[in-house]
């Protein structure tokens, strides 16, 4: 698809959506388009490209259906406004990949009782451990054990009372006739002083991996392609006058990882690093690899529906190859068209 038939079908969603975001509300259709320029420099190799950054259009909406009890669904695409990108298939052969892609597509219901969720979307361990630390644009998750974005298939029960907040989440993308369910997740928060929330979230498996890197694999397996639960802890909302911070914490197995991010104002630093052990499943040597990762921004509003935001992510893969590391550099235009 091109950058032209993606545009004009931008165009017809738009026509279309106007008026029935006039009648349902306005945050029931919305689009909003993300593109900038970004410069790359990985494995020896510089690049600069014109790309589509989290590009997205969507529905969303709820029903009270009365007795305390609402409906409520979404279905949300992103959109490469490039048109796609070509790769290479099984015969070497350029085929383009499709410009849409889906990042939500859940129903679910809630009343006094909390809610529960089907579908594809943020599920427990991500809104627990992962979520109140995550930079909403490219410079986080590469250094965490187990970075849980938008995960499929996902069941989700959340509840809570008051400060306390809980839930849980089991995931039905069983790859072999032994297990019904393949993985699970379960946490819990609590929200003290100004906005800051402790959240503790766990991610087990049914997998079974005998043998390591390489070994026999039974199963979905975890975090960094292991069978072993994966713990997440958050803080986040701490707040300093007009900054605030968060930090992060991870483990699996021998395996861990720590972040720290902070906001001024509109400007934003982000920290990661990890401990990779070299008798773990994630091992790729025979030596203990710490990566590095940081980022640094900047969002500056430039009016209605309106914002760039500039971003430099730097990356040290500790591999003992300096063609290993990598550095990326953003600078973005959002536009909220609906």
């Amino acid at each position: 698809m091109t950058f032209q038939t993606t545009a004009i079908a931008m165009a017809v969603a738009g026509v279309v959506a106007a008026p029935v975001a006039v009648q349902a509300g306005a945050d029931e259709i919305y689009a909003s388009a993300r593109v900038g320029v970004d410069y790359t420099d990985k494995k020896g190799t510089q690049d600069t490209n014109i790309s589509s950054h989290g590009s997205r259009f969507g529905a969303r909406g709820e029903t009270d259906l009365g007795n305390g009890l609402t409906a409520f669904g979404r279905y949300e695409w992103g959109v490469d406004f490039n048109g796609g990108s070509e790769v290479s298939d099984t015969d070497g052969e350029d085929v383009n990949v499709d410009s849409f892609s889906t990042r939500h597509r859940y129903v679910g219901l809630k009343g006094d009782f909390g809610s529960v969720t089907a579908g594809r979307t943020y599920h427990t361990f991500y809104n627990f451990a992962v979520g109140g630390t995550d930079v909403p644009w490219q410079g986080s998750g590469a250094n965490m054990v187990a970075y849980v974005g938008r995960t499929d298939q996902g069941l989700t029960y959340a509840g809570g009372s008051d400060a306390l907040a809980f839930s849980a989440t089991v995931y039905m993308d069983r790859d072999d006739e032994e297990d019904a369910v393949d993985y699970h997740e379960v946490g819990a928060s609590y929200t003290f002083g100004n906005d800051m929330t402790l959240g503790l979230a766990v991610q087990g498996t049914a997998a079974d991996l005998d043998g390591g890197t390489g070994g026999t694999v039974t199963g979905k397996t975890i975090g960094n392609e292991s069978d072993k639960t994966v713990l997440g802890v958050m803080l986040s909302g701490i707040s300093l006058g007009d900054a605030s911070l968060g930090f992060g914490y991870q483990s699996q197995d021998d395996d861990w990882s720590f972040l720290v991010d902070g906001s001024f104002n509109n400007f934003y630093a982000h920290f990661e690093t990890e401990h990779l052990d070299s008798g773990s499943a994630s091992a790729t040597t025979t030596d203990d690899v710490d990566p590095v990762m940081y980022a640094i921004g900047y969002n500056q509003p430039l009016g209605r529906k309106t914002q760039m935001y500039y971003e430099a992510v730097f990356k040290d893969a500790d591999s003992g190859d300096s063609d290993d590391d990598s550095t990326a550099l953003y600078a973005v235009l959002k536009y909220d068209i609906i």
